[in-house]
């Protein structure tokens, strides 16, 4: 029944002046709620006996409009994206992260519990849509794309939850997005078996040693590890997702270095003579003053930047390329490849900052051991992990097998020119040569004793830039048995949040079979509360229609449209919010 039809049985039919019967209100009413959002989209769904994933009302995936967020004065204003998004997650109950996944895990076996106290019908159907929305936009967002997408759509998703902005990337901070209180948080999202959670040891100490996010002087790491049971895409997916949270901070942030991975815990080694000098009282000594000119590569993310920048004018190139078989000769190739596939590839499949896998290994001066440095280690256009990358992120996109191995060329020239910008400078690198000396830095064991002995925070902030990690910009990481283990290697240094007991903050379950559970359990309800409204509408609608036909002389006909009135001023009643008139869904 349509606004219109409304409006003409009520004129037609109903009078306004018909005592004790308030079928103006009623109508109105009715309007308010057929013209809700939320409502359209499950009374598309109501001629259904029972209520299915496709009923819950559908989000579109924009991690850009999620991201939508301007400054207007004062006030921050959300695109309509990012408003839709949050008309949903802000009925999610929790005051944090932890709490908001302990509801939603409580949702799948207890959908009661989500319940408002004191609340009205229409306030907990409201809630409910909440969460089924939650749910099958998680779903999506986890299983419908490729690792680049979801990770960064995933990181788009939990900002709206947090109420928080993602940050800028290569802005010189670790973090990927901060929550309504500001409080910065890296997130890392990776399969079971292959965590991996690192980055930039240069940024991770400066977002210590120099907050960009008051008032909180620590990064806040969350890392989710997704489990599939089988292969199976989109909304079929069935599995779960392991949350964890802890935060690096300027006391505990040399012991997690201490035991992290392989050549990873050389980045908290101190330098020998920032240790003697300020152990005889020279509190003001910083080594790194005393080196030659910072001649050195820039941080990582600059790089990337670079390099970023670079593959973009690579990409957007004619490629003239000599096919010999079939005789085709001299061809040109242009793959316009558009910016948001680039953002996708170089975010997720090509990860230029973290994944050593697509570089060869160097040795900065004769005799040391390989190792990767970027602006230093080439990319060969034949590496496996890259041509992998490259069939991850444009497999799909249509291109042939001489454009993709055009792409892998594309990333391989970007990089040598991001090698080659720095050549002249490794030559004159004499600060490189000496840092590389036998006894310029202590041991990792003996740097961590003399940090953790200082009581001053400005003394550790000065000794981490003193440290071989940022005199000499190197990555650090964890593998998946250090962060399941945080808490003890962090020693005396909690790295827990204030109130968190264990570094594993929840279990969420995705799939549509746990929500169709859920559904099956909440059809009786919904079809008690909005449902059995548009059935009485349409009795209304039947019974005037049938009364008209009859000439209006059909008693039961006008009284079976009387009856469905009433019913549907009774149940609006049940579901309006106290003291307001409208529907709020």
């Amino acid at each position: 029944m349509n606004k219109d039809e409304l409006k003409y049985i009520r004129e037609n039919y109903f009078s306004k002046k018909e005592p004790g019967r308030g079928l103006e209100q009623i109508f109105e009413t009715i309007s308010q709620v057929m013209e809700s959002e939320n409502i359209r989209l499950l009374r598309e769904q109501m001629e259904g006996a029972s209520l299915t994933l496709e009923s819950i009302p559908e989000i579109s995936v924009t991690e850009l409009g999620w991201t939508d967020v301007r400054t207007v004065g004062n006030q921050e204003i959300s695109g309509p994206a990012r408003n839709q998004l949050l008309q949903f997650t802000k009925n999610i109950q929790g005051a944090d992260l932890e709490e908001k996944l302990a509801s939603l895990a409580e949702f799948y076996n207890n959908p009661d519990s989500i319940n408002v106290q004191g609340g009205s019908p229409g306030q907990r159907i409201a809630n409910v849509l909440s969460y089924l929305v939650f749910y099958k936009t998680l779903t999506k967002v986890i299983s419908n794309f490729n690792a680049a997408s979801a990770g960064f759509n995933f990181e788009a998703f939990l900002a709206v939850l947090l109420e928080g902005r993602q940050i800028v990337a290569n802005t010189g901070t670790i973090a990927d997005f901060i929550d309504k209180d500001n409080l910065p948080i890296s997130l890392k999202l990776y399969a079971e078996k292959s965590l991996k959670v690192g980055g930039s040891f240069v940024d991770l100490v400066g977002d210590l040693i120099s907050p960009q996010f008051s008032p909180h002087d620590f990064m806040q790491y969350v890392v989710v590890l997704k489990s599939f049971e089988d292969a199976s895409q989109g909304l079929d997916v069935k599995g779960q997702l392991k949350f964890y949270r802890f935060n690096f901070t300027l006391d505990n942030v040399a012991n997690i270095v201490l035991n992290s991975s392989g050549h990873s815990v050389q980045c908290i080694e101190i330098a020998s003579e920032f240790i003697q000098q300020v152990s005889a009282g020279n509190a003001e000594y910083d080594f790194g003053e005393t080196l030659p000119s910072q001649e050195n590569l820039p941080s990582t993310e600059e790089m990337e930047t670079m390099f970023v920048g670079e593959l973009e004018i690579q990409l957007a190139r004619t490629f003239t390329v000599d096919i010999k078989k079939g005789g085709q000769g001299p061809t040109d190739f242009n793959l316009n490849i558009s910016p948001e596939d680039l953002i996708d590839f170089t975010k997720g499949p090509f990860d230029w900052a973290n994944n050593d896998n697509f570089f060869k290994p160097v040795s900065k001066f004769k005799g040391d051991e390989p190792t990767v440095m970027r602006g230093v280690s080439p990319i060969n256009k034949t590496n496996k992990a890259l041509g992998d990358a490259v069939v991850v992120a444009f497999g799909n996109k249509g291109l042939t097998d001489i454009e993709l191995k055009l792409i892998a060329l594309s990333v391989h020239k970007a990089n040598e020119v991001v090698r080659n910008s720095f050549t002249a400078t490794r030559q004159k690198d004499k600060r490189r040569e000496l840092l590389r000396q036998p006894g310029v830095f202590a041991s990792a064991q003996e740097s961590v004793d003399f940090y953790n002995s200082l009581t001053d925070p400005e003394l550790k902030k000065r000794a981490l830039q003193n440290t071989k990690g940022v005199l000499s910009t190197l990555q650090f990481e964890l593998n998946r048995t250090q962060v399941l283990n945080i808490e003890s290697i962090a020693g005396q240094y909690s790295p827990l949040p204030s109130g968190q007991g264990s570094v594993n903050i929840g279990t969420i379950m995705i799939g549509a079979e746990y929500v169709q559970q859920v559904l099956n359990k909440l059809t009786e309800e919904l079809n008690q509360g909005i449902f059995q409204i548009f059935q009485s509408v349409k009795m209304i609608q039947e019974g005037s229609y049938a009364f008209m036909a009859g000439g209006l002389q059909d008693d039961a006909q006008a009284e079976k449209a009387i009856n469905a009135s009433r019913e549907v001023e009774a149940k609006t009643q049940e579901l309006r919010p106290e003291n307001n008139a409208e529907v709020d869904l």
